[in-house]
């Protein structure tokens, strides 16, 4: 058997597995990369060649730091100080929540930061005798919304942007002003469909509400500045890193600017150290190695090549038609299966359409895609992890969110956002500012 039949056997195997979430995603990666060793597509060292350390390595350092925040009561203070700063007024908590978690989405994990705010949600709307279902739901469309915004925001971004070579700034300048416009236009349309969900359906424990301190939620004092610390200068370095290597002469590159803050971050923590390593999802790394193999078995046998040239002869001249599939195939794809092997698949096509005429600039077809595959997963429960995560988490307190609920909400809004990324994307190509 041919070694690109083979590679797109395992590939398609293992990718449907991933979809239907039936088995354990990271041993299903891991087993997919294993048989392409095993059946001599490439060996062991060429495998481990297809594995983006760079990813690997910001993504390492990033976990470490927000897992040190998680561990420091961080984000159950934040929320809970947000809602005493709006006196715990429903129609204030159902904006600035959602707001709260765009931004924190853009810097950090959006499932750490979906998994505090969820869980806090539902205890404030129980407090508060109104339905948490719309506000939650509203809460991960625009986690999902603020994660496309820059690199570190969304797994998608850090793929694209490490294998095909774009930085933090890179996205905030291109992807940042769409995904707050459709931020903006997601959250007055879910704000106005579930207004009427808002009003309290009886008496409010006004004492209940008051014992509710903020201070009481940390942790670790000194664990939190200390985290909070490595945060600011793990963005700092991301932002200045490439003015650092040209005049500084360092060689800071992207995993650098996450892994020297959150290993000095250990350091100064001392006793806390095996504590928040032993929390990091190291699950998640090895998920993206193994899928790093699996996609690179494609790029090692000529399929992506292949499919790159089949995609740019069918778009060939038609970039308006090109850009808006780059949008669309993307994110109605993310509704249903992951969207990071989706991400991975893609960034390889893309980075073999530029060899061939016809086609627009990378770095557009990278923001269409980057904007489709992250906003697109707000289609289903199932479309992105912090979604996955938020109704698990109201499943476990008996509190189900349903699909009818999700679908209701969710599939306008991201069609709202999606429209916005297509024309924003259209505007970008025209101007030439990308």
């Amino acid at each position: 058997m041919e070694p690109a039949v083979v590679a797109i056997i395992i590939f398609s195997i293992t990718y449907i597995a991933i979809a239907t979430e039936k088995l354990d995603k990271t041993v299903i990666a891991v087993i997919g990369s294993l048989l392409l060793i095993l059946f001599k597509i490439f060996t062991l060292n060429e495998a481990a060649g297809y594995v983006s350390w760079e990813t690997i390595g910001l993504l390492f350092g990033m976990f470490i730091i927000v897992t040190a925040l998680s561990d420091s009561g961080f984000f159950a203070y934040l929320a809970l100080l947000i809602a005493k700063w709006l006196n715990y007024s429903p129609n204030k908590i159902f904006i600035f929540f959602p707001l709260a978690t765009c931004v924190l989405s853009a810097f950090m994990d959006s499932i750490t930061v979906i998994l505090f705010f969820a869980s806090l949600t539902y205890e404030l709307c129980r407090m508060l005798k109104i339905d948490a279902r719309s506000l939650i739901i509203t809460e991960v469309i625009l986690a999902n919304i603020g994660g496309s915004a820059t690199l570190v925001g969304d797994p998608p971004n850090v793929i694209l942007g490490l294998k095909l070579g774009y930085h933090f700034n890179d996205f905030v300048i291109n992807n940042g002003p769409i995904s707050i416009l459709a931020g903006i236009a997601v959250l007055f349309y879910c704000y106005m469909v579930s207004r009427k969900s808002l009003v309290p359906e009886g008496k409010i424990s006004i004492k209940e509400l008051e014992q509710m301190d903020p201070g009481e939620a940390i942790e670790d004092k000194r664990e939190l500045k200390i985290a909070l610390g490595a945060l600011g200068i793990a963005v700092f370095f991301l932002i200045t890193h490439t003015f650092i290597e040209k005049y500084l002469h360092f060689s800071l590159t992207i995993p650098l600017a996450t892994m020297i803050p959150a290993f000095i971050m250990l350091l100064l923590l001392r006793e806390k150290t095996r504590d928040i390593i032993s929390k990091v999802d190291f699950k998640v790394i090895l998920f993206f190695i193994g899928l790093f193999v699996v996609v690179g078995g494609l790029e090692h046998t000529g399929v992506i090549n292949s499919i790159a040239s089949s995609f740019t002869d069918l778009f060939k001249d038609n970039h308006a038609g090109l850009l808006s599939v780059l949008i669309w195939g993307p994110g109605l794809a993310s509704g249903v299966i992951d969207n990071v092997p989706l991400a991975l698949s893609m960034a390889y096509v893309l980075g073999n359409m530029v060899k061939f005429a016809g086609v627009p600039a990378l770095s557009i077809m990278v923001w269409a895609v980057s904007l489709g595959a992250d906003i697109g997963g707000n289609f289903t429960p199932i479309g992105a992890s912090a979604n996955v995560v938020a109704c698990a988490s109201m499943e476990k307190r008996g509190y189900s969110i349903g699909w009818g609920t999700w679908l209701k909400l969710a599939v306008p809004a991201t069609i709202i956002a999606l429209i916005i990324s297509n024309i924003g994307i259209f505007i970008k190509y025209i101007t030439g500012f990308y």
